[in-house]
């Protein structure tokens, strides 16, 4: 019998009796009687296990420090720690570092929000500040340096998210000139509770 149908049932006994254990049994039946479709809602919430989501996290990120020819498109390789989720704006602080070629280093702060796109995508915008040491003149002039960026990922049954990331690194405007650097980066974000 479905829920809707138990409940209806108990509803009319209670009104014809005018006791109230009918519908208390009612209520207990229908709690008790599952509908195909609650054993799917179910079934969903095992694909999004909450380590997936909610666990403290290590992204590996490797692309380019700078979308510019003259630079001849150096590389960049890094690692950030993402902490479980804090506030009710479920924010996950964290700190990291990236690499490039001629001694370009950046060590960072980091903030970060996953937004869910359905079932297995997130769009994940985040701002990080840091210490950027710039080897071979890439853009920024300044070692106090911002990012910006935003990353969509997809997220594997097993917890894994493979991603894309554009991301800004400029001053913010506390010095002038102001120069900055864009870079795009392949990511695998790995939680860290199974």
């Amino acid at each position: 019998m479905r829920p809707v149908a138990a409940l209806l049932l108990g509803g009319l006994i209670s009104c014809c009796d005018g006791g109230g254990t009918a519908s208390a049994q009612a209520a207990e039946t229908s709690q008790a009687v599952e509908s195909p479709a609650d054993s799917v809602r179910r079934d969903d919430a095992s694909v999004q296990p909450a380590h997936a989501v909610d666990s403290p996290s290590v992204l590996f990120a490797a692309g380019v420090f700078a979308l510019v020819e003259a630079y001849d498109y150096p590389y960049s390789v890094g690692v950030t720690y993402v902490a479980r989720p804090l506030t009710t704006w479920h924010l996950a602080p964290g700190a990291g570092f990236a690499v490039g070629p001629d001694g370009i280093a950046f060590m960072y702060v980091d903030l970060r929000r996953d937004f869910a796109l359905g079932e297995r995508w997130y769009v994940t915008p985040n701002l990080s500040t840091g210490w950027f040491i710039n080897g071979d003149v890439i853009g920024p002039q300044d070692h106090l340096e911002f990012q910006t960026g935003i990353m969509f990922a997809r997220r594997f049954d097993n917890g894994l998210r493979l991603g894309l990331a554009g991301l800004h690194i400029s001053n913010g405007g506390l010095e002038h000139p102001n120069n900055g650097t864009e870079a795009v980066l392949l990511t695998l974000q790995v939680p860290l509770q199974k």
